[in-house]
């Protein structure tokens, strides 16, 4: 049981898998919004960025350190799970009428959010496949 559980509950890829998927759809609902006010006059575009954050989260440097004496330090890195993206006005100059939407730009980044979504989608897929395989499969 104890290999299962340090299988299950140890490895942080599906806590980031979906802390991707939350992300993603928020930056998806954006552009989306984008995308719906193209022809709103003094209409700014937004944007919205969280993959730095994520990659930090990726190579450990801003995961939980684990204090196992009160006298150690303590540093401020974040959980997965608090991670947050940030959301920009784009002041770019847009047409006569003020509004800066891009329907180009921003079709091809819904795209790429899309394609992000789908393949975290997959790898979450993937990785329960891997977990459910291991235990069905035990003979």
């Amino acid at each position: 049981m104890g290999l299962i559980n340090s299988i299950l509950f140890s490895d942080r890829t599906p806590e980031l898998l979906k802390r991707s998927l939350d992300l993603n759809s928020q930056k998806a609902s954006i552009h989306a919004a984008n995308i719906a006010n193209a022809e709103t006059p003094g209409f700014k575009a937004s944007r919205f960025e969280f993959e730095g954050v994520l990659r930090g989260a990726l190579d450990g440097s801003m995961m939980p350190l684990k204090v196992t004496h009160a006298g150690h330090f303590n540093t401020p890195v974040q959980d997965i799970r608090s991670i947050q993206g940030v959301t920009d006005i784009d002041l770019t100059q847009g047409r006569i009428d003020g509004n800066n939407v891009d329907m180009e730009k921003e079709v091809s980044a819904f795209s790429e959010t899309q394609i992000a979504y789908d393949a975290a989608i997959t790898a979450m897929n993937k990785s329960y496949g891997i977990i459910r395989s291991a235990i069905t499969d035990v003979k």
